[in-house]
């Protein structure tokens, strides 16, 4: 008896550290302050390309980051990273369109380098429905000899909100 016991506890262990990961980078904006800007003057250091300005606002009791209506919105974060590694990108976002039937597409890229091959992953929200949280995960190797990645959000829709929470990096 003691050995089936000591058998379990044995693939138990092994379970664990065989899915162990790593969190390498965990924001969920519940310590961040309503109404700071995390693309500008922080130490969040997101970046809005285009001009794209995202504001912390609270919900329900929910901090989240909302990005402006404009007809070009980035959200960018460059991670340092090990060459060779598998890492997961996680987050959720909403969209809140304008009540127009166009393009709101939410797309989502793992950028390494430039040139052709420099997307590692990506994910198009297509059409999400407005209001409603949507989870995502990108599951991505760094190259060899790479060790700076960019995670990227933008969204091609004039009038169409986006707002962000549970942004997550992790090594698997």
């Amino acid at each position: 008896m003691k050995f089936y016991h000591l058998s379990v506890l044995f693939i138990v262990v092994l379970s664990f550290f065989g899915t162990a990961q790593d969190l390498v980078y965990n924001l969920d904006f519940e310590d961040q302050t309503a109404g700071t800007e995390i693309t500008k003057g922080n130490t969040l250091k997101f970046q809005g390309w285009n001009n794209s300005i995202w504001i912390i606002e609270e919900e329900e009791n929910n901090n989240v980051a909302k990005g402006s209506d404009q007809g070009k919105l980035f959200l960018v974060k460059q991670f340092n990273v090990e060459s060779g590694a598998t890492y997961q990108w996680e987050i959720d976002t909403r969209s809140r369109n304008n009540g127009q039937g166009w393009k709101r597409n939410i797309n989502l890229a793992v950028v390494c380098g430039t040139g052709e091959n420099s997307k590692l992953a990506t994910a198009s929200i297509k059409e999400p429905q407005s209001g409603k949280w949507i989870s995502s995960n990108l599951k991505f190797t760094v190259p060899k000899d790479k060790t700076k990645i960019s995670l990227q959000l933008f969204r091609f829709a004039e009038g169409t909100e986006v707002s962000i929470d549970n942004y997550k990096l992790v090594k698997l």
